[in-house]
């Protein structure tokens, strides 16, 4: 954490009750009075004096910059990769899990464990899982399979879609104005386009 390059007032304001305070030992009592000039608990008045004696400048007060630097990846590579593997290998060979998140975090904690590596908290887990999903939502949502209706289909090329019935009728056809004596026909219908074939026709 690297602290400020300018003291701010409050620094300055701190560094002005530490530095008479000199460099021996601080009773409870200095700690308290001095924690209610600055209005701050007594224990962490001890803290900023030990910084201050090591470093006896008002800048060495200054609060440091929490959290990882910004473009940086907080999870290494190969938990990352294991998290990855996870969602994308194991997951989906589970029929049912009864708590998903927990079940999700121990296979993880047991991956990483196994490879040696420091394994990712269950906030963490969530938060992945979390962006998983919706990047297979908009997976999904960018498929042109996904653009066509449910129950709406589509032929381009005749015969692309042949619905077949097996319900029995009686029906006579006819060819050149005699009738086909034929026992069973296979109807198959095309975009109102009826055509018929024997047993014998569709087995050759």
């Amino acid at each position: 954490m690297k602290p400020q390059s300018k003291p701010s007032a409050r620094d300055l304001a701190i560094a002005r009750i530490l530095r008479p305070l000199g460099t021996h030992a601080m009773s409870r009592v200095q700690a308290q009075r001095a924690g209610q000039l600055l209005k701050l608990h007594w224990t962490t008045v001890y803290r900023l004096r030990k910084r201050f004696l090591a470093d006896p400048v008002a800048t060495s007060l200054a609060p440091g910059v929490t959290g990882p630097a910004v473009g940086s990846c907080k999870l290494s590579s190969k938990v990352e990769a294991v998290i990855a593997g996870t969602f994308t290998k194991w997951l989906p060979r589970q029929r049912e899990l009864g708590a998903p998140l927990s079940d999700l975090t121990m296979e993880i904690r047991r991956a990483c464990l196994q490879a040696g590596l420091r394994p990712p908290s269950r906030h963490t887990v969530s938060r992945r899982w979390a962006d998983h999903k919706d990047a297979e939502a908009m997976q999904l949502a960018n498929d042109p399979d996904a653009l066509i209706p449910p129950g709406h289909l589509v032929s381009t090329i005749p015969l692309e879609w042949v619905q077949i019935d097996h319900t029995q009728a009686d029906c006579v056809f006819q060819w050149d104005g005699r009738p086909l004596l034929k026992r069973h026909y296979l109807c198959q219908s095309d975009v109102g386009v009826l055509t018929t074939h024997t047993e014998q026709e569709r087995a050759t």
